[in-house]
């Protein structure tokens, strides 16, 4: 990890936030940040994103969503529940793989969703 003061990594904790409450992801754009700002492990950055993901700050960008009535609860939820079961075999299967598998899956992944949004109406 890079030897940063700890009010650099807050602003750029707080860019971040502002991008996450903009464009609603946060591990498309946290975990390269850790890898290579900061100089992370893909493991590493992966688990520290998580724990970030974790903590309940996300909720007051979600209630300005709420407040505009465009958070689907039920949907969100279940979605949750799934992911809550299903991340805990990913990150047994991650910590099993080889580094560059990781960020070549989390590589096209990004691109992937990036291509079919460039080109969804």
């Amino acid at each position: 990890m890079i030897d940063a003061h700890w009010s650099v990594i807050i602003l750029i904790g707080a860019v971040v936030g502002v991008v996450v409450g903009t464009i609603g992801t946060s591990g498309a754009i946290m975990i390269p940040l850790l890898v290579f700002v900061f100089g992370l492990s893909q493991t590493s950055a992966q688990g520290t994103a998580l724990l970030m993901a974790s903590c309940p700050l996300w909720i007051a960008p979600m209630l300005v969503y709420a407040r505009a009535h465009h958070v689907e609860w039920r949907l969100g939820l279940l979605l949750a529940t799934g992911m809550a079961v299903g991340s805990i075999y990913g990150a047994r299967l991650a910590l099993q793989l080889p580094t560059v598998y990781l960020k070549r899956g989390f590589a096209l992944m990004l691109a992937a969703v990036a291509v079919r949004m460039f080109f969804q109406r």
